[in-house]
């Protein structure tokens, strides 16, 4: 009896009619979202979805909305001259969770010699908003 052979995931995937299907359609949203960064080079642009006539984009801010309309024209043809069959261009603004800070450091204290010149230089000024802040960051990091 003959061991069963591997398939990688795309095949199988291939082999679903629902997966293929779906395979299908993300390679024809991005051959369309490339069309569309072609058109409009200078936008940062995804495309979300593509039905009935109607392209949906979306970027990472609602500003983009604005200039999505100015340029609609624009991307219409732009597209109708690639084949694509565009009747109306709408914006969907895409919200990005904002990257995790990296965590807090305290900083090291400043050196013996970083403290002498601040001491140094809070004696020598003549402004004295700057003369205090700099007697007191001295202050606070000696002893």
């Amino acid at each position: 009896m003959k061991p069963p052979r591997s398939r990688n995931a795309l095949s199988w995937l291939a082999a679903e009619p629902s997966f293929a299907r779906l395979g299908e359609q993300a390679t024809r949203l991005a051959a369309l979202e490339a069309d569309v960064r072609r058109a409009l080079p200078g936008l940062a642009l995804t495309v979300v979805a593509f039905e009935h006539k109607q392209l949906v984009v979306g970027a990472s801010h609602a500003a983009m909305a604005a200039k999505v309309r100015q340029v609609e024209p624009t991307l219409i043809a732009a597209l109708g001259r690639k084949g694509w069959a565009v009747d109306k261009v709408r914006f969907k603004p895409l919200f990005r969770a904002p990257a995790v800070s990296p965590a807090h450091r305290d900083k090291p204290p400043p050196g013996a010699e970083a403290l002498a010149h601040i001491t140094d230089l809070s004696q020598r000024i003549d402004h004295p908003g700057l003369k205090e802040a700099l007697a007191r960051l001295a202050a606070r990091h000696s002893g």
